[in-house]
């Protein structure tokens, strides 16, 4: 019923955590992990556990990962994740009956300010119906592919709630253990965002206007 798509990049060492962390918290919730197809430690990683993987075939991003998943899944709800989450027991039901009434439900990353205050999300549900819209100026593309690595679910909300689509579901609880919290070690692949940051707000910035 739900499609947990998890982009993850050079970290062969948490597939299992992540598979066993959503089957024991989600019966109703399938993982698919999205790699570049260079990255092949973690390929062979997947494949041994037998879980579901995707090569991203658009844009070496987060957004270009997440794009190509949707058009290869087919379930009717999907789960925004990465591979440094901790699914809560009860994240998905409360989600489920939000999305009966919006199309974007924003789950509680714990720690996150404005994501605790119920106004941003990190992660989140949309509707299969919701992601056929596309971004904001493409029906093609749910996530704009020009971010680099951030700003990708800020454009997302706004976009979500322009559309009077989004909602928080703060019951929802979807950890966020990014080493930004202390939560985990700073590698490559958390480098490659905070690297690009800036370029990434340039980006946001200058599209504010679509939402206006």
């Amino acid at each position: 019923m739900i499609a947990v798509l998890i982009p993850t990049l050079k970290r062969p060492h948490r597939i299992v955590e992540v598979i066993q962390n959503i089957k024991d918290t989600a019966s109703e919730a399938t993982p698919y992990f999205i790699i570049e197809e260079h990255d092949t430690a973690t390929a062979e990683a997947i494949e041994a556990a037998g879980a579901n993987k995707i090569v991203n075939t658009r844009a070496a991003s987060y957004a270009g990962a997440i794009n190509t998943a949707i058009h290869l899944t087919t379930e009717p709800y999907i789960v925004m994740a990465s591979d440094d989450l901790i699914f809560y027991p009860n994240w998905a039901p409360p989600l489920l009956e939000l999305a009966k009434d919006f199309g974007f439900v924003g789950t509680n990353d714990l720690h996150n300010r404005d994501v605790v205050a119920g106004t941003h999300a990190t992660h989140y549900l949309i509707t299969r119906e919701y992601a056929n819209q596309g971004s904001i100026d493409d029906p093609d593309a749910f996530l704009h592919e020009g971010y680099i690595h951030n700003y990708t679910d800020t454009e997302a909300v706004a976009t979500a709630a322009y559309r009077k689509q989004w909602t928080p579901c703060l019951e929802s609880v979807i950890e966020h253990r990014h080493w930004v919290w202390g939560l985990a070690t700073q590698d490559e692949t958390y480098a490659k965002g905070t690297t690009t940051v800036h370029q990434d707000e340039a980006l946001f910035n200058s599209r504010r206007h679509l939402w206006a």
